[in-house]
């Protein structure tokens, strides 16, 4: 399923040189012009989500699975790069759709630079939060904006139409499976019991803690192009997003009190996970914390040995 990992990639940059070549003044667009940007968003909720719904409900005809969408739906169990397998052909329509809101408004004579930045991150980001096979979104931003179930997807939404396939079509905003009743019934139970998760008491715990801020992308949620390489031989651009790793490194050591699961394994019936301490070396150093980082590591200890 992922042996054409690259085709979007390829295609991106293709699409991307041509439009620039061809458009007239893309070049000498301005940074921000909020009409633009307000006709980006609506284009996106009218013309986009209506004609993807209709053609993804069409790839599920018989016909066009077998022949098309099926190697999408390989991936029942989805994660984040699954949200770019596709046949070449879907990678093309797709792309025809995504470019209305962004080309329109530069046609228009209203187009922005900023305006296409974030509607390329809008997609990207929810294209991959709805594959991640993780529920992220929380609760209580539905109940703040109960609308709001009708612009915005959920992994779990879209999980359910990897596993019964003739349900939950739409893009990112549900509102078109309520209009036409392919909303899966069970979406919303899903959702509530994917929140309140399940408590598994692992067979065996690897207790760790990060040794630099390098190690960092070392986890398992770092990067994988990083992560495959011994710690000595770090790559060339990690200069470049050391501030992410030395962000994160500020919010674990304010806020982070307690041990979080990094990697969970299943051997058989054997559980084995993976616990992180959020602390790195220098901390064990200081001497104002070093009664504190004992304590912590015994609490972990003694949790670990109670499950």
């Amino acid at each position: 399923c992922c042996s054409d990992r690259d085709d979007q990639i390829i295609f991106n940059g293709l699409f991307f040189y041509l439009a620039y070549a061809a458009v007239p003044n893309v070049s000498r667009m301005p940074v921000w012009i909020t009409e633009g940007a307000i006709i980006t968003a609506l284009l996106h909720i009218g013309p986009v989500e209506f004609l993807y719904y209709w053609f993804h409900r069409a790839l599920h005809h018989h016909f066009l699975y077998s022949r098309y969408h099926s190697h999408h739906h390989a991936s029942i169990v989805t994660e984040p790069i699954t949200s770019v397998i596709h046949p070449f052909a879907e990678h093309v329509v797709y792309f025809l759709l995504f470019s209305i809101p962004m080309m329109t408004p530069i046609f228009m004579g209203c187009g922005s630079v900023l305006a296409v930045v974030l509607y390329i991150t809008y997609i990207d980001f929810m294209n991959n939060m709805g594959h991640c096979n993780f529920e992220l979104v929380p609760k209580h931003i539905f109940h703040v904006f109960p609308a709001l179930k009708y612009l915005m997807y959920t992994p779990s939404f879209h999980s359910l139409h990897h596993t019964q396939f003739r349900t939950n079509y739409s893009l990112f905003m549900p509102f078109y499976d309520y209009i036409y009743n392919t909303m899966d019934s069970s979406t919303d139970e899903l959702y509530e019991r994917t929140l309140k998760g399940t408590e598994e008491t692992p067979d065996l715990v690897h207790l760790t803690h990060m040794t630099n801020l390098r190690s960092t992308y070392h986890l398992r949620v770092g990067i994988a192009s990083i992560a495959s390489r011994p710690s000595e031989s770090p790559v060339w651009y990690m200069w470049m997003i050391w501030p992410v790793a030395w962000l994160s490194m500020v919010l674990a050591w304010v806020y982070g009190s307690s041990a979080f699961v990094i990697e969970s394994l299943t051997l058989k019936k054997f559980k084995m996970q993976t616990w992180a301490i959020p602390r790195y070396n220098f901390h064990y150093g200081l001497i104002w914390q070093r009664q504190n980082n004992s304590m912590e590591v015994v609490n972990y200890l003694h949790k670990s040995i109670q499950n």
